[in-house]
């Protein structure tokens, strides 16, 4: 055998020891962690280049994303009906956060302003950025629909908050919202788990809620057709591995904060963000630095619970969420994804394209032993063994599977792609694979390329739905 070969061999065993390795579920605080898989850790040990040859992959043209395929106009016809942005975890309004110097829509642009001038009536909601989907749907309809926020006294009692937080009182960004005047709901990220969650409680309210005296009358449902359709971008809809360490997760959030907040020049200690979690006792005290403000979020006994983001995030609690709330029959359903990684020829591991934001590279690139595997190469199960990880979870965009934002999985649905027919309510249609983009850089942010485009195209095709 020649040393070309041997090296070809060694490289080969190297490549394939950790798909066989098991993750280790961790979950709880992350000072409880204690092990020595941690963020700075993988950050150090991501290689400048993959060790081996990976596939070509083009970038997507957002000019051409058309559901369907095809250019088509992208000015609204007569009687748009409004659609409402839903952010993602760790995400914020349009004023509240960086001096409003970047929008979570658009980072240095601005989508909502865009699709207005379009013809587009668009408006941008802003809820807890780490809190759970429960909490943020309740926010999300306040603040569409006016009054103020009530998570309900069974909810408040469960995990142990206030009812009501008195900040999140809105006037209402779409008062007259009702079956005769309905709305889209965009969602990226964790919003469009939140616009589903919303939907369920919009027609299906919440029983335990029913059985108190005094309740909102959100929780009594029967509000059918307040929504027409949900649309989802990079939305973990079986959720992302990524979401299962805590260690990992939670300095990422951290890193990723600070990311934006240097994209828009903006030191830490003036940061105005604030993660909306009054109910919990965690508001942004007068004077608090933001440094000071996120230790004591990160370090709070909230991520030990089941009402926060990184449990909503992962496979286990999206299963739950899945299940709680399915699909509405009276709702169209359609899902994008992000794709920045890319095969090895060798090993089939995916590998971050040289793209992709560098902050999520701990959570996504493929490590071997005796690191945990990254996204690229994840396998095992999630921590209560219901989710298996095979090689059709690797594919990814930095945070989360190409195969979890396609559709929901296991909910017996019908998913289909989505290739120009008449869509059906009550089905979920996948539009198709941005590749060349990851989870963050679709929303305009922490990248210079530009997005409009693609916005634009999705809101002259959710105008075309009856």
């Amino acid at each position: 055998m020649t040393a070309r070969h041997l090296t070809t061999a060694a490289l080969t065993a190297a490549l394939l020891v950790a798909c066989t390795q098991t993750p280790t579920p961790t979950t709880g605080t992350l000072s409880a962690q204690g092990t020595a898989d941690t963020y700075a850790k993988r950050q150090a040990n991501v290689p400048s280049t993959p060790p081996e040859t990976t596939r070509a992959t083009p970038t997507t043209d957002l000019t051409r994303t058309y559901p369907g395929g095809g250019l088509h106009t992208q000015a609204a016809p007569a009687g748009a009906i409004p659609i409402v942005l839903v952010h993602g975890m760790l995400g914020f309004g349009r004023t509240e956060a960086f001096g409003g110097a970047i929008k979570y829509w658009g980072g240095l642009n601005d989508i909502q302003e865009d699709l207005k001038a379009q013809g587009y009536p668009t408006y941008t909601a802003s809820m807890g950025p780490i809190s759970s989907n429960y909490d943020r749907a309740v926010e999300l309809y306040f603040q569409i629909k006016g009054g103020c926020v009530d998570y309900g006294e069974a909810r408040a009692q469960q995990f142990h908050h206030d009812r009501r937080d008195p900040r999140k009182c809105y006037p209402g960004l779409y008062p007259q919202w009702d079956a005769q005047h309905p709305i889209n709901l965009v969602g990226h990220s964790m919003g469009g788990t939140t616009a589903r969650y919303l939907v369920h409680l919009l027609e299906n309210g919440a029983a335990a809620e029913r059985a108190r005296s005094g309740h909102a009358p959100l929780y009594d449902g029967g509000r059918v057709g307040w929504v027409r359709a949900v649309m989802t971008i990079s939305t973990p809809n079986s959720g992302s591995p990524a979401a299962d360490n805590l260690q990992v997760m939670i300095p990422m959030f951290k890193t990723l904060i600070l990311s934006l907040a240097q994209s828009a020049g903006v030191a830490p200690d003036n940061m105005i963000y604030d993660f909306d979690l009054g109910q919990y006792g965690l508001a942004r005290r007068s004077g608090e630095s933001y440094p000071a403000y996120a230790e004591r979020v990160f370090n709070s006994a909230i991520w030990t619970t089941q009402d926060q983001a990184a449990y909503d995030l992962s496979p286990d609690g999206t299963a739950a969420l899945n299940r709680a709330v399915g699909l509405s029959p009276n709702v169209y359903y359609f899902s994008w994804n992000t794709r920045a990684s890319t095969p090895g020829l060798l090993s089939g591991w995916e590998y971050p394209l040289p793209t992709q934001n560098p902050v999520m590279l701990p959570a996504s690139y493929p490590f071997a032993w005796p690191l945990a595997p990254g996204l690229g190469n994840m396998s095992g199960t999630s921590p209560s063994g219901q989710i298996r990880y095979d090689k059709t979870w690797w594919a990814n965009d930095g945070l989360v599977p190409v195969k979890s934002m396609a559709a929901p999985l296991n909910m017996g649905i019908p998913t289909l792609k989505y290739t120009g027919q008449t869509p059906a309510r009550g089905a979920w249609y996948d539009l198709g694979t941005l590749d060349g983009w990851d989870h963050i850089d679709i929303t305009g942010n922490i990248t210079f390329r530009n997005v409009l485009p693609f916005y634009r195209n999705q809101a002259a095709f959710l105008a075309t739905l009856n």
